[in-house]
């Protein structure tokens, strides 16, 4: 047990190290400072979705995604990323917007599909009861998340 505890103590004490040198990394570059709004209107400091520069650029507006990979990256102890859309790459994120949002419509599409065909399954064949929604309700739900792999954030146009 002792062993295991000084095995634990020499981690933590390497991990501390380690996020310490970070720290001194990152306030070195600059970039541990607060963004703050850039001089042209609309745009501010964070880093593009999709060159991955920090550069200024369009905010990220928040939504549920959004706010769910913050609350992930908050819990593993990682530094908040201030999501943006540099002017170069603003066209490109929006079509990718665009092309998430038809994913999602033929998603619903699916799910509805799914849902009335296992209904009226069960209607049909006479053994409609209660557990007939369970897979219905499932199946739906997986497909209503399967677009949330190829997620992108919602920009505005202008």
């Amino acid at each position: 047990m002792k062993n295991a505890s000084r095995d634990f103590s020499e981690f933590e004490r390497d991990a501390k190290h380690r996020s310490s040198n970070l720290m001194k990394q990152v306030m070195k570059s600059g970039s541990g400072k607060k963004s703050a709004p850039s001089r042209e209107s609309g745009m501010e400091d964070g880093i593009c979705v999709l060159c991955g520069g920090e550069l200024p650029g369009v905010p990220a507006k928040k939504d549920l995604a959004i706010a769910f990979a913050r609350r992930i990256r908050q819990a593993f102890g990682m530094e908040p990323h201030h999501s943006v859309a540099c002017r170069q790459c603003l066209p490109a994120c929006l079509q990718k917007r665009a092309a998430f949002e038809s994913e999602m419509r033929l998603s619903r599409i699916f799910a509805l599909v799914l849902f009335a065909a296992v209904l009226a399954g069960g209607v049909y064949f006479g053994s409609f009861t209660v557990w007939t929604f369970l897979p219905a309700i499932l199946g739906s739900a997986i497909i209503l998340l399967l677009p949330y792999g190829k997620y992108f954030p919602e920009f505005p146009s202008a």
